[in-house]
């Protein structure tokens, strides 16, 4: 009798301990649930421009090499993305990008270990109620570009986009984070720059200025060499020079000073509000973890036009220069938008910059001024050399409607 009783109570206490690890085992488990509801909860919540680590940037590997060449039209222009965003994601609207840009609209003087100060009263918004369904539909069913934002510079927001916030390769349009960044570190435009062996450092294949080693400019003179045609011999002779001068050492090699210019380039980026960048060469040349994306480029595109020196080039359509030492020296602008025989022509567009790589396809990163009212588009890997001015125009046009102007073109 003792026996069994005790046999009972041995039973008893292990029904009790089991029963409590079942118990302890269900709350773990309803604790485990809500932590996922939760973190599932917050993520639905984040904005979807989130930014990209250089490790997912250098996992989309592209195999074959760049040139960076005025614009070609190239059949093996990569597509990663798939091309856009329906109507009913441009529902998400009024939400706001990055806010913590710090650009300045003043030029600041760089000297040697100097801190730059930026204040960029844009918040670039995003707004996609501004059109009408009709619009929308038009936008969608016509523009080819993978990469795609238009910006209203007037009421700062950003008003259309496919793939806004997904990595792209910006070929070219890296200059205008070089003239950028450059403007930073030399402030006199008649500065004078005489040209060394650092053009050696360019790819074969590449866009040039026909820049010659030995050859004066002044800053001014070398900014139109970088923008117009395209000239990455002129972008390693700032980046080389710029570097000199930010570390205050004429005799720092050429490879060191690129990589303290890159360094002041992507400090650029990040002070401006360009989240989404990281740029290896000051020309474009294709590098994996050379990278971007089209709500960058909108900040980078938005901030180049607030420097004087670099909006006046951008949209010269062709100019002349007497060299210092003299002889001539003469460029066209790579950007179809300002030739007046081009076809895409139109007399309101005014900058900003193209590229092409066959790992980005063709790009630009075009401005307009009409009314008092400016907007800037973005259109990165166009279908074509033209499609990309196409879709420009197109946005250009249903844009400035909004404001009842009469955007024409062609």
């Amino acid at each position: 009798m003792q026996q069994s009783y005790s046999r009972y109570r041995k039973r008893q206490r292990r029904r009790k301990k089991l029963n409590r690890f079942w118990i302890l085992l269900a709350v773990l488990i309803v604790i485990v649930v809500i932590l996922f509801l939760c973190i599932r909860a917050c993520s639905k919540e984040k904005p979807s421009s989130e930014e990209p680590s250089a490790a997912s940037a250098v996992s989309q590997i592209v195999s074959s090499a760049e040139s960076s060449v005025p614009e070609v039209p190239s059949g093996d222009a990569s597509v990663t993305e798939s091309h856009p965003s329906s109507a009913e994601d441009r529902q998400k609207s009024s939400k706001t990008s990055n806010t913590s840009n710090t650009s300045e609209t003043s030029q600041t003087s760089q000297t040697s270990g100097s801190e730059l100060t930026y204040n960029n009263p844009h918040q670039y918004t995003v707004n996609y109620q501004r059109f009408s369904d009709e619009t929308i539909y038009e936008l969608d069913e016509n523009i080819t570009s993978e990469f795609v934002a238009l910006y209203d510079v007037t009421a700062d927001e950003v008003i259309y986009s496919h793939n806004y916030s997904k990595k792209c390769y910006p070929a070219s349009t890296t200059k205008l984070l070089t003239a950028i960044t450059a403007n930073r570190i030399i402030t006199d435009p008649n500065k004078v720059i005489t040209v060394g062996d650092e053009i050696y450092m360019i790819g074969e294949g590449s866009s040039i200025a026909y820049l010659q080693e030995g050859m004066q400019l002044t800053f001014e003179m070398l900014l139109d060499a970088l923008l117009l045609p395209s000239g990455n011999d002129a972008a390693y002779t700032i980046a080389v020079n710029c570097g000199r001068i930010h570390e205050n050492d004429p005799k720092l090699s050429n490879e060191a000073a690129v990589k303290v210019f890159m360094k002041c380039v992507n400090e650029t980026a990040q002070q401006i509000g360009a989240t989404h960048t990281h740029y290896v060469t000051p020309d474009g040349w294709h590098d994996d973890d050379h990278y971007t994306s089209a709500e960058d480029l909108v900040k980078i595109g938005d901030y180049a036009k607030s420097i004087p020196l670099i909006a006046k080039s951008c949209s010269k359509p062709y100019v002349e220069w007497e060299l210092v030492k003299g002889g001539s020296i003469a460029w066209s602008n790579s950007n179809k938008l300002i030739q007046f025989d081009s076809g895409v022509y139109s007399e309101y567009c005014d900058g900003l910059k193209t590229g092409f790589t066959d790992q980005a396809g063709t790009s630009v990163v075009a401005s307009a001024t009409m009314g008092g009212h400016t907007f800037v588009a973005v259109t990165m890997n166009g279908l074509t050399l033209y499609t990309k001015y196409n879709d420009c125009n197109l946005m250009f046009q249903k844009a400035f409607a909004l404001y009842d102007l009469n955007y024409t073109y062609g």
